[in-house]
């Protein structure tokens, strides 16, 4: 058997379309002269294309006429999830990673943003320049790419930017480099489609409940409306029922998990939370907020060709994570916690103690829910950062 430097480079151009991340194809380019040269710097064009689109129109509320002339457009960003670990691990104290999210803000320039929010890490938040770097060069840490979520970002008007705060999912099609669709929710409920070279968005009459929640699983577009109903959407703008309902939750959500489509069936409970600082006029009264307060979660596999979800007991040593415009599944040894079958998610109600970065962590060993802060396994991988990155 030839060296590793030594392999054949059609071998290693092979390996190299195989990478669905430029993170890893610049890793595998960086390991000597000959794999640098039998690779482009561009990945596997089928999964990351270098053409990127840029601008979109905007739709209005009302379906029958979407594409409204608006003075600004959409424009698409990416982010993506990392886990970092640390470079080395001390056998007598294995140290955890940090999970963060990187991409730009609107001028260009690189933001790290709470890995379950849309919402940007604000400098006030981060720490001082003398224990925190300027420079966070992920090229050189072990790294694991989790995912990656897509932005619609929006100007002009403020009536149009408060319209656009639903999940949307971005797939590229076919081999041609600029073959693209993007799927997210209307604000009538429905489905919205863009696909390249359309001049704006369809919207899919198809709508026998709202929609919940948009994602991609094995480069298909799936929907899941607030019953559970489970369709595939095609670039025909058809649609295809892939599961019945599942009645119970409040709130679906579709996660791809290692080669699974999972659905989350939120729980709500109405509830009351009391604002800080927030007196009335007379000093007498405390505002008291309307908030919906997740209660527990269901678990379900996708069995398509049965077209129906199957109830899950765990995940066996998962962990879920449910953010504002993202999903993602990692084992319980990645993250190095005491166990998994978990649910770590967005919740509103716990942002009234700012640590808690509004999340709460699901069991579904016992169906509790606690704070992030009792679960010091989980709080350690968010914001702020590890010592061993400040250090670093």
């Amino acid at each position: 058997m030839a060296e590793w430097s030594q392999l054949p480079k059609e071998l290693l151009n092979l390996i190299s379309q195989r990478l669905e991340s430029s993170l890893y194809l610049l890793r595998f380019r960086s390991v000597c002269s000959s794999w640098r040269s039998s690779t482009s710097s561009t990945p596997n064009l089928h999964n990351h294309h270098h053409y990127f689109p840029s601008n979109f129109p905007i739709f209005s509320n009302d379906p029958t006429s979407p594409n409204q002339t608006h003075n600004s457009t959409f424009s698409l960003s990416k982010r993506t999830l990392f886990l970092i670990t640390p470079p080395q691990q001390n056998q007598q104290q294995l140290l955890q990673p940090w999970i963060i999210k990187v991409g730009y803000d609107p001028s260009g320039n690189s933001q790290l943003w709470h890995p379950l929010s849309r919402f940007a890490i604000k400098s006030s938040n981060r720490p001082s320049p003398s224990t925190f770097p300027g420079l966070l060069d992920i090229y050189h840490l072990p790294v694991i790419e989790l995912g990656e979520e897509f932005v619609l970002n929006i100007g002009g008007p403020p009536s149009c930017s408060s319209l656009y705060m639903e999940k949307v999912v971005f797939s590229w099609t076919g081999s041609n480099t600029q073959g693209f669709v993007l799927l997210t929710i209307h604000v009538s409920g429905k489905l919205a489609l863009f696909r390249s070279g359309d001049e704006g968005w369809s919207i899919i009459p198809d709508m026998p409940t709202p929609y919940d929640d948009v994602c991609v699983f094995k480069g298909r577009l799936f929907a899941v409306d607030g019953t559970g109903r489970t369709v595939r959407v095609g670039l025909d703008l058809s649609v295809e029922i892939v599961a019945e309902p599942v009645f119970g939750g409040d709130k679906k959500f579709l996660v791809e998990c290692e080669g699974e489509l999972l659905l989350v069936d939120k729980y709500l409970s109405s509830g009351y939370v009391c604002g800080l600082d927030m007196l009335a006029e007379d000093g007498d009264e405390i505002f008291e907020l309307g908030c919906e307060r997740a209660m527990k979660f269901g678990l379900y596999r996708l069995e398509e060709e049965e077209r129906r979800w199957v109830e899950l007991e765990s995940l066996n040593g998962r962990v879920l994570f449910l953010g504002d415009d993202c999903a993602f599944c990692v084992p319980a040894t990645d993250l190095r916690v005491a166990k998994g079958d978990c649910v770590v998610f967005r919740d509103d109600t716990f942002n009234l103690n700012v640590l808690e970065c509004g999340i709460g962590v699901f069991n579904l060993g016992d169906d509790g829910i606690s704070l992030l802060s009792r679960q010091p396994d989980y709080f350690n991988l968010f914001w702020p950062p590890p010592d061993w990155v400040t250090l670093h």
